[in-house]
């Protein structure tokens, strides 16, 4: 496919638990020019492993990719490619006339505008409600993830079912998202009721 007039460079093949961070120091080191934006891909706000380099002008495309040929991230060799415009996933309102957001988490920064303060937690029991989970989480200090809640369902594909669901929250900083996946990755959602049956996981999508 032709890259004419493309602004946009896609890596695939980078490890799950690569950051920004990460992917800036790759620009950095191989003297990329021009790039204004660095996006993790999300599926579900879980990395995919690819990620997007948006550039000012497509004029950069060429050496870019050039200077990318034999890159690595974390002793990874990466492959870089260049790319349409990515579609972003971002909240959409409920068709069903609730007038609510709903997130899937799909895209690069996983379609939400805030960086570093947004936090997906998953492996909670399947029909919770988002006051359920908020008052789970009381002891956090947590903003309204849609302008009234402060836990947003993320929404599974049409036709699909879990036993388990997840949700974004949206603690008011970037210490206090850290802080509530310290506290809560790996625990147990009410094991004196649940046992061991809701192991939870929870990671701050950049």
């Amino acid at each position: 496919l032709s890259s004419e007039g493309r602004t946009h460079i896609q890596l695939r093949e980078l490890p799950r638990s690569a950051l920004l961070t990460d992917l800036r120091r790759l620009c950095i080191r191989n003297h990329l020019l021009g790039v204004t934006d660095v996006a993790i891909d999300y599926h579900r706000f879980l990395p995919t492993g690819r990620a997007y380099l948006t550039l000012a002008d497509t004029k950069h495309l060429y050496k870019n990719l050039q200077a990318l040929e034999k890159a690595s991230v974390g002793s990874l060799p990466i492959r870089a490619l260049s790319a349409p415009t990515p579609r972003s996933g971002h909240g959409q309102l409920d068709r069903t006339g609730t007038q609510r957001k709903v997130f899937t988490g799909n895209g690069p920064h996983g379609g939400i505008s805030s960086r570093m303060k947004h936090v997906v937690i998953w492996g909670l029991p399947g029909k919770i409600s988002g006051e359920a989970v908020e008052n789970y989480l009381r002891d956090f200090r947590l903003d309204n993830v849609d302008g009234k809640n402060g836990a947003a369902k993320v929404e599974l594909a049409t036709n699909t079912f879990s036993l388990y669901s997840r949700y974004l929250v949206r603690p008011t900083s970037t210490a206090e998202a850290h802080r509530l996946v310290r506290q809560l990755h790996m625990t147990y959602y009410e094991p004196e009721h649940w046992g061991r049956r809701y192991q939870l996981r929870a990671r701050v999508v950049y």
